[in-house]
């Protein structure tokens, strides 16, 4: 298997990049026990990829950012979007948006990509409003040190993408030197609403071994008055 930087893994993933997986669909379900309806609020979504979580999120604006262009494009190709929702290419640790200007910002599996955290946490909390929320998702540690990794298919081969251990705690300390104060923190499990990928994968045996284990890990946070 190779390991791919983020950089090069996504150009190659983004054609495929919507087909849902195990870890996507835990995590879709971690946001929605987290944060609050987008519906009607000024939304970010940091790391968008193609954009597909502001698709039907009935924010008044929504704005996805993303760092690969080869992602925006394969966006812009499979959704039509509307007038409320905007894209930009930029990197997490330096938003192209100005400060305090969304009610509700998400990071959603993207900051095992960075080395380090707390440059993309000051970034989250300037974007966020005066008491707004952040939702920051990610492949949970305890699935890495068990050996798991978050991989994808290109052809006949299949890419696993490097990946950064944020502890929570780690996280936290960031968040708070970002003036973001912890609300809620939860865990995506491997349990029955995924065993369909195993199935389908041919990998009953490993939902059976992998059942109970935590893939994914979400924080929320308010930003601080």
């Amino acid at each position: 298997m190779t390991v791919a930087a983020a950089r090069e893994a996504y150009p190659r993933w983004a054609a495929t990049y919507e087909h849902e997986n195990a870890v996507t669909t835990l995590e879709c379900e971690l946001v929605e026990r987290l944060s609050r309806s987008p519906r009607g609020l000024r939304l970010l979504d940091v790391g968008c990829g193609t954009g597909r979580r502001l698709v039907g999120s009935g924010a008044a604006s929504a704005t996805g950012v993303e760092a690969c262009p080869e992602m925006l494009a394969a966006g812009r190709q499979a959704h039509s979007f509307g007038p409320e929702v905007r894209l930009l290419e930029g990197d997490a640790r330096a938003l192209p948006v100005p400060a305090g200007a969304f009610e509700l910002v998400w990071c959603r599996l993207m900051i095992g990509h960075l080395p380090e955290c707390e440059a993309a946490y000051r970034e989250l909390g300037r974007a966020a409003a005066a008491g707004g929320q952040v939702v920051v998702t990610d492949f949970h540690p305890d699935a890495y040190a068990a050996g798991l990794r978050r991989t994808f298919r290109d052809g006949e081969e299949v890419l696993e993408i490097e990946h950064y251990v944020h502890t929570a705690e780690t996280q936290i300390a960031a968040a708070e030197k970002a003036g973001l104060v912890l609300s809620a923190a939860a865990e995506g499990v491997v349990g029955p609403q995924v065993r369909g990928f195993y199935s389908a994968a041919g990998k009953a045996a490993m939902y059976e071994q992998q059942r109970g284990r935590p893939l994914v890990l979400g924080l929320a946070f308010r930003r601080d008055a």
